[in-house]
């Protein structure tokens, strides 16, 4: 094996071990909004393994385009690692900030989480595990249909906000419990954006697997995308 394919793999390699420990994170987001206690401090040091990880990734990607001047497929790869590094830095950053909304959420008299929270907790965590799983496989099939699902999870959010937003949720007294309606709403944006997040790894595994950029696809209306060599 030529030296560039063994450091290609050994960072292909990082990058899954990075996706494994956004994925845990995740996960221990969703188990804070019924515990808090037990995962809040875990979840801050695991934060701080992450940056690092994502400047580590970042180094050799630029090492590698330096040194050895990838083309075609290889260097869309080594390309599309950074992107994807940049997005598991940011699902990391939203497990971090929920975890910070539900702290200040404990503070309140009625710090209750509305089941479709936890709904959209379990899906934004199998998004971002079959995204790490399709750039890993290269699967541009599994992507697109990870990308079909984010309609789901911004189906959740949008069902959050009219609850919490209804006069009816004390029973019709039209009075509202503002600062917990402002805690569910904040959750659900994090868990959204987390979506939001995988759909952007699943982007680059297209761009990896069959040379298109489908980034902004949906704001096109009906443009070609571009193919990229």
């Amino acid at each position: 094996m030529k030296k560039f394919d063994q450091d290609l793999a050994a960072l292909a390699a990082r990058v899954m071990e990075m996706g494994t420990i956004a994925e845990s994170m995740v996960a221990m987001a969703s188990a804070a909004m019924s515990d808090l206690k037990s995962v809040y401090q875990k979840v801050l040091r695991v934060e701080d393994q992450l940056d690092q990880m994502q400047l580590a990734i970042d180094h050799e990607a630029v090492r590698l385009l330096t040194v050895y001047g990838p083309v075609a497929g290889d260097l869309r790869y080594v390309l599309a690692v950074s992107h994807v590094n940049a997005a598991l830095e940011r699902i990391g950053d939203q497990a971090v900030g929920l975890c910070h909304t539900l702290d200040s959420a404990h503070r309140q008299p009625d710090a209750t989480v509305l089941p479709t929270l936890k709904a959209m907790g379990d899906r934004a965590g199998v998004m971002v595990k079959d995204a790490m799983l399709a750039f890993f496989k290269r699967d541009a099939k599994l992507a697109m249909w990870i990308m079909s699902e984010d309609d789901s999870l911004d189906a959740l959010n949008d069902e959050v906000l009219k609850r919490t937003l209804s006069d009816d949720e004390k029973g019709g007294s039209g009075r509202r419990d503002l600062p917990s309606a402002l805690t569910q709403i904040l959750l659900a944006r994090t868990w959204e954006r987390i979506g939001d997040q995988a759909t952007n790894i699943c982007e680059e595994v297209i761009y990896v697997a069959e040379g298109t950029d489908v980034r902004h696809a949906s704001k096109s209306k009906g443009k070609k995308t571009q193919q990229v060599g």
